[in-house]
């Protein structure tokens, strides 16, 4: 898994976002409405994509899944006593 993640250039996904973000804020101001959601509609969508990525990440980050980081956990334990 993390050779996949590792793969992924955060590049292009902020460059993807952006993208999104400009041609529908653009639409917009053309009058076109290309994400059919009221602003409080879009608001509660976001919110709960940003929650669900936040806690998918922290967990991921704050606990050791895998065998190098249960091992470089026993060496902090280790170099902490």
């Amino acid at each position: 898994m993390s050779e996949n993640l590792a793969r992924i250039n955060n590049k292009w996904v902020r460059l993807t976002v952006l993208v999104i973000v400009f041609i529908n804020t653009a639409a917009m101001l053309l009058g076109y409405r290309i994400i059919p959601l009221s602003n409080e509609d879009l608001v509660s969508v976001l919110s709960l994509i940003a929650l669900f990525v936040s806690e998918i990440w922290n967990h991921w980050k704050n606990n050791s899944y895998t065998s190098q980081a249960k091992e470089g956990d026993k060496l902090m334990k280790k170099l902490k006593r």
